[in-house]
């Protein structure tokens, strides 16, 4: 029950912006599963998942922005 609401969220979403900002939105989904589960669960981030998790961040804000640049 719980994925079916979470997929109505998620398809409502990209219905209201543009599909292809929302969707690199996905990529971003296991580092807020890493910081989530260092803050309830006390898991411990190393320095090269801290680093890895920077990266995923880095290259999903660069495919939105060189994606919207190159549509203007």
């Amino acid at each position: 029950m719980s994925m079916f609401v979470g997929f109505i969220a998620w398809y409502r979403g990209l219905a209201i912006g543009p599909m292809t900002a929302v969707s690199q939105t996905q990529l971003l989904q296991p580092v807020l599963t890493m910081i989530w589960s260092a803050l309830l669960l006390g898991e411990t981030i190393t320095p090269l998942v801290a680093l890895s998790g920077a990266r995923i961040i880095l290259l999903a804000w660069a495919a939105v922005h060189t994606r919207s640049r190159t549509r203007s």
